[in-house]
């Protein structure tokens, strides 16, 4: 069977955009946790007794107050990105036609046994 993607609906895409990237900044924003926290010790290490508490604690909190900030960074810029794209492939695919995709069923009971042209389908 073969079917072509024409068009893609743009708020969906948006969204899943956003999530995933929101989930990628989230990871991120954990990675410069622990970069943080690795920092604020080698300082504690390095300057014993000079009110290196209060860089511990600042930097710290400035690693955790990133997850968030980071996850929205992220999710905003990937959605918009996954807006901006899907947008433009309309456009492109409206002037030269969708994506062709052959799907092959192992039988007449498979996910795509049945489809007709008016079918919608999620993939």
């Amino acid at each position: 069977m073969r079917i072509e993607i024409r068009r893609f609906d743009v708020a969906s895409v948006a969204k899943i955009c956003f999530v995933l990237y929101a989930i990628l900044g989230m990871v991120i924003g954990l990675v410069y946790v622990f970069i943080a926290l690795v920092f604020s010790s080698v300082l504690d290490f390095a300057s014993a007794f000079e009110g290196t508490m209060l860089m511990r604690v600042a930097a710290t909190g400035v690693g955790i107050l990133l997850v968030p900030l980071f996850a929205l960074f992220y999710g905003v810029i990937g959605g918009l990105a996954g807006l901006v794209g899907a947008v433009v492939y309309n456009l492109v695919s409206k002037a030269l036609g969708g994506v062709k995709l052959t799907l092959e069923t192992e039988g007449t009971n498979g996910p795509a046994a049945g489809l007709n042209n008016q079918a919608e389908m999620r993939l």
